[in-house]
């Protein structure tokens, strides 16, 4: 449970900050790790789910608000 809520905050703060496409790589990214080393193959979907919300929340943050980085 400490590792989904740590992965919701990376994965949102990751979405508001930079861009959801960042967001996404991300989730990809770690998604595939873990499915690798930890679940033997297979997709965890719960996993999955809560990334994608995460991204969703960051996206509409970023609409609603305008949020946006000039680096």
């Amino acid at each position: 449970m400490k590792n989904n809520i740590i992965g919701f905050v990376t994965y949102l703060l990751a979405t508001i900050l930079f861009s959801p496409s960042v967001g996404i790589i991300l989730l990809a990214m770690k998604e595939n790790s873990d499915r690798c080393h930890y679940y033997g193959g297979k997709w965890n979907i719960t996993d999955i789910v809560l990334g994608l919300v995460a991204i969703i929340i960051g996206v509409a943050i970023r609409y609603f608000f305008d949020f946006k980085i000039s680096l």
